[in-house]
């Protein structure tokens, strides 16, 4: 008598697996996304506190990264107030001597914007009575913009563990 695997008893196995990924892959994305976007909420905070020890000192904030008492990775002497990471675009939208702080992390690829990777953008405000909120939106918002969008993107509720978009 021979020993082996039918036709049909290979394709069964082979049907499993791929249901098994297909349940499984989604999931992964999100988990890897969520862990890039850590990366973009620890930067907009330690870039919020040094703002914040330059607003104590000279009384406003600045757009200029130079002027913190912090490195911050990506930054070009000619763009001081934007920065390039490996996944997010880093920029300030508030004016110099302003007296609100906004801040935005564009989710990117490489430092430029690629069409097959997610897009979003996590931001941190600091309002003229030192609230902080930090928020997921689809796009970056402008200054004056004080939450999220209604476009919450899926990776937004991901990352921010609600449907909103806020980040507490």
């Amino acid at each position: 008598m021979k020993q082996g695997f039918t036709l049909i008893e290979l394709l069964v196995v082979v049907l499993i697996i791929g249901i098994l990924s297909s349940v499984a892959l989604p999931q992964y994305t999100k988990a890897v996304e969520k862990a890039r976007a850590t990366e973009a909420i620890q930067l907009l905070g330690d870039l919020a506190t040094a703002e914040q020890i330059y607003q104590m000192g000279m009384g406003t904030y600045t757009n200029d990264m130079t002027m913190l008492d912090m490195q911050i990775p990506g930054v070009s002497a000619s763009a001081s107030s934007t920065a390039k990471t490996k996944n997010f675009n880093v920029s300030i939208t508030s004016a110099n001597n302003a007296t609100v702080f906004q801040a935005s992390a564009s989710r990117a690829s490489g430092g430029v914007t690629n069409t097959s990777e997610p897009k979003y953008a996590i931001t941190i405000r600091i309002d003229s009575n030192g609230v902080i909120t930090r928020w997921c939106n689809a796009t970056a918002p402008a200054l004056g913009a004080l939450s999220a969008d209604s476009t919450v993107s899926k990776y937004c509720k991901s990352i921010a563990n609600n449907s909103t978009g806020e980040i507490k």
